[in-house]
């Protein structure tokens, strides 16, 4: 354990000095909020949720995504052409270390994404209770657990010089998809209700909105997150063993 905690503390290190990755995650969502939060007046159709707190939602997501993508997906990229896998073979460090610390680090990367867009609403004047700030922490942070599992699996399975490509592809796509942009309705919908970016940022509206959370959702982002995990996992192992 002490291993494993070690490895996360130094994996948090470095991201943490990685400017682009915080502009992309922390201060781009905040900024798009700023402009966008109070342009838009009313509930969004067929809701009880306003479109400020609706982007709030949206953009607090996106930065989530992005760093759960870009810190995982991109260091494992660089990471397997340096042989940091096969280093780490050769420590006292467990097997399921490598890919724990990656869990954790990305836990504590997406804080500020979360932190700083909401902190932010708040002072622009996003009124919710304290039950609510809670409830929409919680579903992004959890929720942020299947981009982990998404992005180890695309850093292990997807070649190298690739790898920027594919999470750029899969996280722009997957955002219009899931409305963090802008609500989605019509066929948009139907295919991004599929996705676990429409259902992480679906859920988070509904404890805000204190609507019921759809099972279906929980049950769609659980099976990213597991469906996932497996493979990232078997492609782990697959790699080490190269």
């Amino acid at each position: 354990m002490n291993a494993v905690l070690a490895l996360s503390r130094f994996e948090v290190v470095r991201a943490t000095r990685n400017r682009r990755l915080v502009f992309l995650t922390v201060l781009y969502p905040a900024l798009l909020f700023a402009m966008v939060g109070k342009s838009a007046k009313g509930n969004v159709a067929g809701t009880n949720v306003s479109y400020e707190t609706y982007f709030l939602i949206s953009y607090t997501s996106f930065g989530v995504i992005a760093a759960a993508l870009n810190n995982n997906a991109m260091r494992i990229a660089q990471e397997r052409k340096d042989g940091w896998v096969r280093q780490l073979r050769l420590t006292a460090s467990p097997s399921y270390g490598y890919v724990t610390s990656k869990v954790l680090t990305s836990l504590v990367i997406v804080l500020p994404a979360i932190v700083v867009t909401f902190v932010l609403g708040s002072a622009m004047g996003v009124k919710l209770e304290a039950s609510q700030w809670l409830a929409a922490f919680l579903a992004l942070w959890l929720g942020s657990l299947a981009f982990t599992a998404m992005a180890v699996a695309i850093g292990y399975g997807v070649p190298q010089d690739s790898v920027q490509m594919v999470v750029l592809i899969v996280f722009l796509a997957g955002s219009v998809l899931g409305g963090q942009f802008f609500p989605v309705s019509g066929v948009l919908q139907d295919i991004g209700k599929a996705l676990p970016t429409y259902w992480m940022r679906q859920i988070a509206l509904d404890v805000i909105s204190k609507n019921p959370v759809e099972a279906k959702g929980v049950a769609i982002l659980a099976a990213w997150l597991v469906g996932c995990s497996i493979l990232a996992a078997v492609l782990y192992n697959k790699r080490a063993e190269d």
